[in-house]
């Protein structure tokens, strides 16, 4: 995916394909922007290959090779001297943008680097300047090309407008900024550990693009400035780590000691769990609510048993929410592998067994066994799903007695789960789907109805047969 980022960095300190010169028509070596870029490439071999070129027109551009700076190429863009606004200049201005981009597609470039053309000497106003220039870029992407763009100006007020305007213009293209979110300094109380790792460049990008929180389960704020990143628990603003990213991959990390704002007091922990943060930041889209999955599993497992509460006629009792496999509680779930022997049949899962066992009431033996064949639960559910000869009247009499029985054999089988089940108590447990009424509450794992049965829209019957079990289990428990 290609985006548009605002660096405070000099342009000739990028490494992008193509950086582009704020040139003059005659594309002679001038001040600023572009002496800097002269004097970088080499004077003598750019002024050559630019006298070989000899003009350019306002709003276009041109190409030369990079000589001694890191990119391949300098793009040559003519921007407008601003008069009063009247006289073309933001379309001369936009023109050069398009122009600058187009030459660096047609030259195999995936990446370039911009200054804020005509803003220096040729007075464009600098908030007019940013305007045309990221809706120039933002309608070269819009239209299917694929580069990255990166701004480099060495002004933070500068940085802070671009940035500003980019979320009005492409808030889906803008990256995270300090300011975007209310966050505190790291604490004095911290500790320093060196992080060995390698990033990709398609990683530092993710990386660098930030991460504005936007739901509940959406735990972290982050935002880089230079090459360091600054990542804050969204909740509370407070700072966690510091991460001051080095070339030869040997990265300074300051975390946060203060007790009172994070209570892990472990270097080894710390860096386990900043490398298992980093492998999800680093993923072309961040999947937050994968994340905090994660991170509630692992809590889970290092401290036990974690009980909500659920308010049933008023009261409130413990509760144990469940859904997919893989989430929170999981081995709850129907899908969860699970093997075990009933009736001379081995099966892989509680789901399994259930759909077998539809299939098996209503005469559709082929169907039983297709169900049998397979280990997928998603594909065992279809095949159930379509059973041959089904009555709902029937069935709705008969799955909780059939779940009650696959379950029991589930959890009497396996002694893991067997202990885990018994661990949740007197807790009801509640399994969380948005889309199933019968089986599940019909609320998601991530919503607060769940919290209070009167809001529920299902019957939950997976988790009133898992209490009955578990009664069964606790009574016949050595």
């Amino acid at each position: 995916m290609s985006s548009i980022e605002i660096r405070k960095i000099s342009i000739t300190d990028l490494d992008t394909d193509a950086i582009v010169n704020a040139a003059n028509d005659g594309l002679w070596a001038g001040g600023g922007v572009c002496g800097a870029i002269f004097k970088a490439a080499g004077h003598d071999k750019l002024q050559a290959a630019c006298d070989k070129i000899g003009h350019c027109d306002t709003g276009s551009a041109v190409i030369t090779p990079g000589f001694d700076l890191k990119a391949k190429y300098i793009i040559h863009a003519v921007g407008p001297r601003w008069t009063d606004g009247k006289h073309d200049e933001p379309k001369l201005l936009y023109s050069a943008y398009r122009s600058s981009l187009e030459l660096a597609v047609k030259n195999g470039c995936r990446s370039i680097g911009f200054p804020l053309i005509s803003s220096g000497i040729f007075g464009y106003p600098v908030e007019q300047a940013w305007r045309k220039a990221l809706q120039a870029c933002s309608d070269f992407l819009a239209k299917g090309n694929r580069i990255d763009i990166v701004f480099a100006v060495l002004s933070s007020g500068s940085v802070e407008l671009g940035q500003k305007t980019l979320k009005e213009i492409a808030p889906q293209m803008a990256t995270a900024v300090k300011s975007d979110w209310q966050t505190s300094e790291m604490p004095s109380k911290h500790d320093h550990f060196t992080l060995d790792r390698s990033f990709t460049p398609e990683q530092m990008k993710a990386l660098r693009k930030g991460n504005i929180p936007q739901e509940m389960e959406d735990k972290w704020f982050w935002y880089m400035e230079g090459d360091t990143l600054f990542a804050h628990r969204s909740w509370t603003g407070f700072c966690i780590y510091r991460i001051d990213f080095s070339p030869n991959n040997h990265h300074k990390v300051t975390v946060n000691r203060d007790p009172e704002q994070y209570e892990c007091t472990s270097v080894d922990e710390d860096r386990d769990k900043l490398n298992k943060l980093l492998k999800w930041w680093t993923e072309a889209s961040y999947d937050y609510y994968g994340e905090w999955l994660t991170e509630t599993v692992d809590a889970l497992k290092k401290s036990g048993m974690i009980k909500d509460k659920l308010k049933v006629a008023g009261q409130e009792v413990d509760a144990v929410f469940f859904h997919l496999p893989t989430e929170p509680h999981g081995f709850l779930s129907n899908w969860y592998p699970s093997p075990f022997d009933l009736d001379g049949i081995h099966f892989t899962s509680a789901e399994q067994y259930i759909m077998y066992s539809k299939c098996i009431i209503f005469g559709d033996t082929a169907s039983a066994q297709k169900v049998l064949a397979t280990e997928d639960t998603k594909e065992q559910q279809a095949i159930g799903r379509n059973a041959k000869g089904y009555v709902g009247s029937v069935w709705s009499g008969m799955r909780q007695i059939v779940a009650v029985r696959g379950l029991l054999a589930k959890f009497s089988q396996n002694e893991d789960l067997k202990r885990q089940l018994l661990d949740t108590g007197d807790a009801w447990l509640v399994e969380c789907a948005h889309s199933d009424t019968t089986w599940a509450c019909g609320i998601r794992l991530n919503e607060d109805e769940r919290f209070d049965s009167s809001k529920w829209r299902g019957q939950n019957i997976l988790g009133f047969a898992l209490m009955e079990v578990r009664s069964h289990l606790r009574g016949t428990k050595d």
